[in-house]
C-alpha cells in the first residue's frame, strides 16, 4: 500500500514535471534558443503549453507530436525505476539519471550534440543525490564502484574516440562518465551491459537503417542515443541481462 501511494503521489507527478522540463529544454536546443528549464512554451505565440504539451493553452496551437510521447516515456521509466532501484533513498538520483538520459537522447537526435550545460549539472546533481541516498542506505550500492565505473567507461570511450579519429565525439566520452557512475553503483556487470549494449544496439540500428535505405554509409548517425538506451537498460534490467547471458 505504501508503495502504491509513493507511486501515485510522487513518482507519476514527478515524471510528468520532468517530461515537461525535457520538452522545454530540448525544444530550446532544437531552435537554438537559451536554456529553458521550467515552463514549455509555444514556438508560435510564446504561451505556456498544456499539461500534455500537445498544444498551447491559449490559442491551441498544435505542438510536435513527440511531446506527449516524451512525457509518457519519462513517467513509465520513472515507474520502472521504483522496483529496480536498490533503495527508495537512491531513487531520486536515478530519476535524475533517467531524466538526463531522455533529454540527452532527444537533444542528440535533434542537434547531434551532447551539451555540457545539460551533462554537467546532471553529473553533479545526480552524484550528490546518489551520495545522499547511500548515506541513508549504505547497503544499496557502492560509491567507490560508482566512481570506478564512471572513470572506467570514460577511459574506454576516450581511447576508442582517439582510435576512431572523429568517429566518436568527445560528448559521447563525457556521457560515458555519467552512465558509468549510475551503472557502477549497482554492479560491474551493469557497467559491462551499458558499455557493450551501446555498441550492440548501435550496430543493429545502423544496419537496419542501411538496409531500409533511410541512411547511407556516409551519413552521420549520433551514437549518444545508443549509449543512453543501453545505460537505462543496464540500470533497470542489468541483473536480468547478465543472468540470461550466463545461462
Amino acid at each position: 500500500m505504501l508503495i502504491l501511494l509513493f507511486l501515485f503521489l510522487l513518482v507519476v507527478p514527478t515524471g510528468v514535471m520532468a517530461g515537461r522540463v525535457i520538452v522545454s529544454e530540448s525544444e530550446a536546443h532544437r531552435l537554438g534558443q537559451p536554456d529553458r528549464w521550467l515552463t514549455p512554451v509555444c514556438a508560435t505565440c510564446g504561451r505556456e503549453l498544456s499539461l500534455t504539451t500537445a498544444h498551447c493553452r491559449l490559442h491551441r496551437h498544435p505542438q510536435p507530436r513527440r511531446n506527449p510521447v516524451i512525457i509518457l516515456v519519462t513517467v513509465l521509466l520513472f515507474l520502472a525505476m521504483v522496483p529496480a532501484a536498490p533503495s527508495l533513498w537512491v531513487w531520486p538520483a536515478y530519476a535524475v539519471f533517467i531524466g538526463a538520459s531522455v533529454l540527452l537522447t532527444v537533444t542528440d537526435l535533434d542537434t547531434k550534440l551532447i551539451p555540457n550545460r545539460i551533462l554537467g549539472p546532471s553529473i553533479v546533481v545526480g552524484s550528490v543525490l546518489l551520495a545522499g541516498g547511500w548515506l541513508a542506505a549504505t547497503e544499496s550500492g557502492s560509491l567507490v564502484r560508482a566512481l570506478g565505473g564512471g572513470f572506467a567507461y570514460f577511459a574506454v570511450m576516450y581511447i576508442l574516440a582517439l582510435l576512431a579519429r572523429g568517429g566518436l565525439g568527445f560528448g559521447d566520452v563525457k556521457l560515458a562518465f555519467l552512465i558509468g557512475i549510475f551503472a557502477g553503483y549497482l554492479s560491474w556487470g551493469a557497467v559491462v551491459v551499458a558499455g557493450l549494449g551501446g555498441f550492440i544496439i548501435g550496430g543493429v540500428v545502423s544496419i537496419g537503417l542501411l538496409l531500409a535505405r533511410t541512411r547511407g554509409r556516409k551519413d552521420e548517425i549520433p551514437f549518444g542515443p545508443f549509449m543512453t538506451v543501453a545505460g537505462v537498460v543496464a540500470v533497470l534490467w542489468g541483473v536480468q541481462v547478465i543472468s540470461w547471458y550466463s545461462g
